[in-house]
């Protein structure tokens, strides 16, 4: 038996009459059980009738507000989101503040689209729970949609400091470290959780799709500095090397922190700059 169903049928008699319960308050705990019992089996249609049903045997009680999640729930996932969100109001209507069914609507906020919405829900998730690993999560991934960097940094360096192996923090805040131009600490968040998930596909697609954007900050930082300029519009990286000659090169012979070489080479034309990048993740001579 689900912990709701324990929860609604404890104080009730099994059947009609017994214990003194009213014949009211059985029906109510028998459909909230039907209803666990559809939706276990995934028969969504049939939880919600029951759910309905349990409704109206008793509209007042305080256990109605998980009902309501429930129908939210079996709403969202047969696709009327609109009707899912009206669910999740009553819900929190009896039972404001519930941080499950706050951080359910939040979900289903952001699958709409709507990130001002959750970001509101995350928000008094994490008023009454600072540490909420889920909330902090989620509200440093919508900061981070909205560029505001500094607020994700922190929500994500909030949430490692609680588990330091977190790998969707980890990736978050390199993508907020690349974001920001620091590409050195952006590769060093990516390696952590490469080395802590070497199995995970995750890490290294981020990796491989940085790292071009990686070797044109080791120029620029290396080399454009000197000439008192960055670059003035993005680099455009080649495999040609008949665009390359007559350029210059620098070779990093610890890139990465010491486990790395990377390779650069640059060639200024009229256009702009034309940047070939290598990283082997060894030493090479």
């Amino acid at each position: 038996m689900s912990p709701l169903a324990a929860q609604v049928s404890t104080p009730l008699p099994d059947r009609e009459g017994q214990g003194g319960e009213s014949g009211e308050s059985t029906a109510y705990a028998r459909l909230v059980r039907q209803g666990i019992t559809a939706m276990e089996d995934d028969s969504l249609r049939h939880a919600e009738l029951f759910f309905r049903q349990a409704l109206k045997e008793a509209p007042s009680a305080q256990t109605n507000a998980i009902l309501w999640s429930h129908l939210a729930s079996i709403a969202e996932r047969t696709g009327r989101e609109q009707e899912a969100l009206e669910d999740y109001r009553m819900a929190l209507t009896i039972a404001p503040g519930t941080m499950g069914i706050l951080l359910s609507r939040a979900s289903l906020y952001l699958k709409m689209g709507n990130e001002g919405s959750a970001l509101a829900d995350y928000n008094e998730v994490l008023q009454q729970q600072p540490d909420h690993q889920e909330a902090l999560l989620m509200r440093a991934f919508i900061k981070q949609q909205q560029r505001l960097l500094k607020d994700a940094r922190e929500d994500y360096e909030h949430l490692l400091r609680l588990q330091p192996t977190h790998e969707q923090a980890l990736l978050g805040l390199a993508l907020v470290n690349d974001q920001a131009r620091r590409p050195q600490e952006a590769m060093e968040n990516i390696n952590r959780a490469i080395d802590l998930y070497p199995t995970h596909a995750a890490g290294y697609a981020l990796r491989a799709g940085m790292e071009p954007s990686l070797f044109a900050a080791n120029y620029e930082l290396r080399h454009i500095p000197a000439a008192g300029s960055l670059f003035p519009k993005s680099p455009v990286f080649t495999e040609d090397e008949t665009l390359l000659r007559d350029g210059i090169a620098h070779l990093d012979a610890s890139y990465g922190g010491g486990d790395g070489t990377a390779l650069t080479l640059g060639r200024k034309t009229p256009e702009g700059w034309v940047l070939y990048g290598r990283l082997w993740h060894a030493h090479v001579d």
